[in-house]
């Protein structure tokens, strides 16, 4: 089985809960993963009112992203298996 990865430097649009009754809607480019207190964050570079910034969109708080096929990167599921470290 395949898994797909989102890539770096990919455009992507991202649909979160925003704490408020609407969805926060984030088009910008996929920048990494950074560590938000104890959660996993998505960081996007997005341009508002002519500005650069970067967002952090927790994980957990992730609806679903939409992307073309052309900034998806696929791999086999098992190449990755023996580069899993796993901590108890």
């Amino acid at each position: 089985m395949d898994m797909i990865e989102i890539k770096k430097g990919g455009k992507y649009t991202v649909v979160s809960s925003s704490g408020d009754d609407k969805p926060l809607v984030t088009e910008g480019e996929y920048f990494g993963y950074a560590i938000l207190g104890e959660e996993g964050s998505l960081v996007f570079r997005i341009t508002t009112n002519g500005k650069t910034k970067l967002r952090l969109i927790p994980v957990g708080s992730v609806s679903y992203i939409e992307f073309d096929e052309e900034n998806v990167v696929s791999k086999n599921k098992d190449e990755d298996r023996g580069k899993t470290t796993y901590f108890n």
